[in-house]
Parts: C-alpha cells; sequence; structure tokens
C-alpha cells in the first residue's frame, strides 16, 4: 500500500477547516459578535480573521447584522441546520454511544426516553456476564426509587411530573400513598440532582444491583434521553469521580452536542 498516497488523499483544505472553526465561534453567543470578540474565541489575529468572513459572507454561511455590524451565521448556515435538526433522532443517534459504551465499561446499559405513562426503556445492551435483572424494554421506571426515573424527574417540567407521581404505584419499584411531605422532600432531591447532573442508586430498589444515570439534552436544553449503567453491586463504583461515572458523563455530553446542545452548557453536564 503507497502510505505518502494515502496520506495525500486524506489532507484536508486549511482554509475550510479555519472557517469551520470560525462559525463554530458564532455558536459561542446568543447576539452577532464583533470582529475582536471572535478573534478572542479562535485565537486569530483580526487582519488575518477578516479576509475569511468576507468570503464566509459571500457563501452566505455568515451575514453582518447592521446596526451593531456583528457577525451571526448567515441564511445558508440556517438552513444547513434547520435541514440537520429535521433528521435529528436521538435513539438513533446513541446507538453506537451504546455500543461503545457497553463495551468500554462491561456494564448494562439502558435507553429511556419519556413516553406517555413516564420514562420507558427503549434500547438495552446487556453484559457478557449474566446479570438477572426485570429492567428490559418498555418497562416504566419510579420517579422515586430508580435513578433513571429520578433524573427525568429533575428535568422535566414540574407540572408534568407532579401529575405523573399520581400513577407512580403502575411503574417499576413505583412508590405508593406519597404524601404532601414526601412530594416536597422528593423536589428537594431533584434540584440536587441537577446540580450533581447525574443520578445513582446503590442497592436500591433492586438488592445487589447499583446504577449511575445521566441525562442526553437536545439542541433546546430539554431532556432526551437518560442513558442508565446497571452493574452488579460488588463490582459496581458508583463514586462521582469513579471512571464508570466519568465515562457515562463524557458519553451523555457527546451525545448532547452533537444533538446540538451549546457547547458551554454541555460541558456542565
Amino acid at each position: 500500500m503507497d502510505t505518502e498516497s494515502s496520506d495525500k488523499s486524506q489532507r484536508g483544505i486549511q482554509s475550510v477547516e479555519v472557517g469551520s472553526e470560525i462559525l463554530l465561534a458564532l455558536t459561542y453567543s446568543d447576539s452577532p459578535m464583533v470582529l475582536k470578540e471572535i478573534a478572542g474565541v479562535t485565537g486569530m489575529p483580526p487582519a488575518k480573521l477578516f479576509p475569511y468572513l468576507v468570503s464566509l459572507i459571500k457563501l452566505q454561511l455568515v451575514q453582518r447584522v447592521e446596526p451593531s455590524g456583528g457577525y451571526a451565521p448567515g441564511p445558508l448556515a440556517l438552513r444547513l441546520g434547520l435541514y440537520g435538526l429535521q433528521r435529528l433522532n436521538p435513539l438513533r443517534e446513541a446507538e453506537a454511544d451504546v455500543l461503545a459504551l457497553a463495551s468500554k465499561t462491561g456494564q448494562s446499559v439502558f435507553v429511556t426516553t419519556w413516553g406517555p405513562n413516564g420514562p420507558v426503556v427503549v434500547r438495552q445492551e446487556d453484559p457478557p456476564y449474566p446479570l438477572h435483572l426485570t429492567l428490559r424494554v418498555g418497562t416504566i421506571m419510579s420517579l422515586v426509587n430508580t435513578a433513571t426515573g429520578r433524573l427525568f424527574g429533575a428535568y422535566m417540567p414540574e407540572s408534568l411530573v407532579r401529575k405523573a407521581l399520581e400513577d407512580e404505584g403502575i411503574r417499576l419499584s413505583g412508590a405508593t400513598d406519597l404524601k404532601a411531605q414526601d412530594k416536597q422532600r422528593l423536589f428537594k432531591e431533584y434540584e440536587q440532582i441537577r446540580e450533581d447532573a447525574m443520578t445513582r442508586t446503590t442497592g436500591h430498589p433492586l438488592p445487589g444491583v447499583n446504577a449511575i444515570a445521566a441525562p442526553v439534552f437536545m439542541f433546546n436544553g430539554t431532556i432526551a434521553l437518560a442513558i442508565t449503567l446497571v452493574g452488579p453491586a460488588g463490582t459496581f463504583d458508583t463514586r462521582w469521580d469513579g471512571e464508570l461515572a466519568q465515562t457515562l458523563r463524557q458519553t451523555a455530553t457527546d451525545l448532547s452536542y452533537r444533538l446540538g446542545y451549546a457547547t458551554l452548557q454541555g460541558s456542565e453536564t
């Protein structure tokens, strides 16, 4: 095989790559950015940056907004964005991540979304060793007692969660007869979950089984999916700074980014 020829065939065009950095910089702000601001984000001198902006404007990838004179994504960039949004399928996008996560961690991986009756498992990938669980595709998760359900409880609209809690008893490990003080305590716990940006359970509600769940966000900041790692308590590390939690967090962050969730927000998850 001709290595030199192969390398040449894979060589990109530097000016295109620089242009993509400029377009990416424009996504860091909700308002048009002036030349100095873009230069600060890209690390390019304004004198070098300006000709790129001129070309990007000609291509309609960037537009200049008056009266500020700031730069913003142009008509073609917006059309490409809309095309991407029309094709977004969070579950399809997550498929490769699920397989990679299961392979890397050696744990069960479950993907959950919000359905008519609450959080419902829509994808699972089992580990090579036997782990006997009642958790399967189609299982509806408790908003009170499961890591996955509590994650949705923390990020779904409060009014919707309160209504769903009225039917909590139908879900896996669902709580029954929730009193006002129980709900008040639960919503306080949801606040902590949002601060941690993850949830975990240790030996409860399933004895001998631990779980960690992380949210995947859509471009508009709403929760699209929960990805949950599940494994035997004896070997499953639930520490936030442990390898399992860090790997799961990075997977959820990367997937959120691909679904259009803002970079700065995504880095906080």
